[in-house]
């Protein structure tokens, strides 16, 4: 590994922890806007919120990509320590939550009532409808595994705009056959264009929907310095973008062009170039957070808790909205923010507490913890 390679590395912290911090909006924001009887407020900014949010999956995607290509390149692998750390970190308590999620789901713990939904939920990631991103990052470190030294010979910003292109015409086609149905086919006819069907119904939770995201952030990590400079001087360009795709996405919802179901779709051409023109923007901002002494410390501390917040929230904040929320006599943006408060370290606590390295130590805390990205290595 080279000399710069080792050590930490801060740039992606906030971006982290900013992504951790929209996947919790939007679930929150989801509850409230499907529940405006109980919980009046603004509808129309609480629905343009969590649609402009929906990109935390992406950010998350490119940082994987980045870190992946950043530690790694040019490296001989051991990959059978690649997939072993994998399976300890990701795949175990995977599997716990899962369980534990399926057995709040039914309301048992009758071994033989859990094994199907279990088993069911582990290979599609529909616990609590949303850990299908656990295998969609396994997914994308396949393609790492595969795809290595080809991406290392060839990766090239000609490549990155190849692929732009190639995604924007894969969610073209798509929306021209399933949005605007341009088309009368009849999906179930044979075995090939059911699974066309299926590749678009469930194409969120495969990686050719996010080629472009994930090579965008090999070649940042392939690229460190040009990377850094590209996106400084394309600072404000790129924030311009942002507010301009970002205005047309709302004013596209709020004069019915495009439905509220439509607008949360984010495999549209303009979702793509607004959420590319957001990464281009925030990652300058997201480094100089990262290389902050007090703030930059406390970023690298809470972007460790990533896979705690993901995996847990839904439980905490289904809790929540089922036994606490209703019993308070609070306004709803109050509730919201008490909300958002109070799940992470609900979600840190808990999560920590199911890591089997936790009780293998007797519960104990680590002697002497680090605080730097090595979670994060890929």
């Amino acid at each position: 590994m080279n000399s710069n390679r080792k050590g930490t590395f801060q740039d992606l912290n906030a971006l982290f922890v900013f992504g951790a911090c929209t996947v919790l909006i939007i679930h929150i924001l989801g509850f409230f806007v499907e529940n405006q009887t109980d919980y009046p407020w603004n509808g129309d900014i609480e629905a343009i919120s969590l649609i402009l949010l929906r990109f935390g999956r992406s950010l998350f995607i490119f940082a994987t990509g980045m870190l992946l290509f950043y530690w790694h390149q040019k490296k001989q692998m051991d990959w059978a320590a690649f997939w072993r750390k994998r399976w300890r970190v990701i795949v175990l308590p995977y599997m716990i939550w899962t369980a534990i999620f399926t057995g709040f789901q039914l309301q048992t713990i009758n071994p033989v009532e859990l094994a199907g939904p279990f088993f069911h939920s582990l290979f599609t990631g529909s616990s609590f409808y949303h850990l299908y991103y656990i295998s969609l990052y396994l997914q994308l470190n396949v393609l790492f595994f595969l795809t290595k030294p080809l991406i290392e010979r060839y990766m090239s910003m000609k490549v990155l705009v190849v692929l732009f292109l190639g995604q924007i015409g894969l969610y073209m086609l798509y929306e021209a056959l399933f949005v605007d149905g341009m088309w009368a086919i009849d999906w179930t006819a044979n075995p090939l264009l059911s699974l066309v069907q299926h590749s678009y119904v469930a194409g969120q939770n495969y990686f050719y929907m996010y080629v472009f995201t994930f090579a965008l952030g090999a070649y940042a990590g392939l690229n460190v310095e040009k990377w850094r400079t590209w996106t400084y001087r394309l600072q404000s360009i790129s924030y311009a973008v942002t507010i301009v795709t970002g205005a047309w996405i709302m004013i596209r919802y709020l004069n019915g062009t495009k439905s509220y179901a439509e607008s949360l779709n984010i495999f549209d051409p303009l979702y793509l170039v607004y959420t590319l023109s957001f990464l281009l923007a925030f990652y300058s901002l997201s480094r100089y957070l990262g290389a902050l002494p007090v703030i930059g410390k406390w970023l690298s501390r809470l972007a460790k808790q990533n896979m705690a917040i993901y995996m847990v929230h839904p439980l905490i904040l289904f809790l929540m909205e089922s036994y606490v929320i209703f019993r308070l006599d609070w306004s709803t943006p109050l509730i919201m923010l008490a909300m958002f408060v109070i799940t992470p370290p609900l979600c840190i606590f808990l999560y920590e507490h199911t890591l089997i390295s936790h009780w293998t130590r007797g519960g104990k805390p680590k002697s002497k913890p680090v605080y730097h990205m090595e979670a994060h290595k890929a």
